[in-house]
């Protein structure tokens, strides 16, 4: 992909668009697997976001996958609409939890507690935790990776927003 198409790619992701990523002409390439595996590659590694995204190698011109373009499209939208419920959520919480445990620093004990997705269009979910500003990007990308393994959204990006425990008032 060029520096422009990439730049083009990630505007859209970071605003919660979902993304098919079509490359056309491959008619003109020569018929080789690691071709496309090196591009696809090649990309991931400039915007790491597009390993969630589907790459289409195809030629207009011949008509060479062509509709699965409209296809791919047709899942990036559905999977951005994709709704999750409570107990599902929390389910994959307490599994991603039991898989890692949060990073811990010194007398900051870190908790996820509950979670629930509140958006779509993207997917967005809710978590709960004990310290939410104890919980580094790393462990964010995993608990994205394992909601997409689990519930997919394959095309569309996933939004995580940690907040604290309401403290209970007294006398309420």
């Amino acid at each position: 992909l060029q520096m422009m198409d990439l730049k083009i790619a990630n505007e859209a992701w970071d605003r919660g668009t979902g993304l098919v990523v079509a490359v056309n002409k491959w008619d003109l390439l020569a018929k080789d697997h690691k071709t496309a595996e090196e591009g696809y590659k090649a990309a991931v590694e400039r915007a790491p976001f597009l390993e969630d995204v589907p790459f289409i190698y195809l030629s207009a011109k011949t008509g060479l996958r062509v509709t699965k373009v409209l296809d791919d499209v047709i899942e990036a939208a559905d999977a951005s609409k994709h709704r999750v419920k409570t107990a599902e959520v929390n389910r994959a919480i307490e599994e991603l939890v039991t898989k890692l445990q949060p990073p811990q620093s010194a007398g900051a004990e870190v908790k996820l507690l509950y979670g629930s997705q509140i958006g779509t269009e993207p997917p967005t979910f809710a978590i709960v935790s004990s310290r939410p500003d104890r919980i580094p990007e790393s462990y964010r990308r995993f608990l994205v990776r394992g909601r997409r393994e689990r519930f997919g959204f394959r095309g569309s990006p996933i939004r995580l927003r940690f907040t604290g425990r309401r403290r209970e008032r007294s006398g309420t």
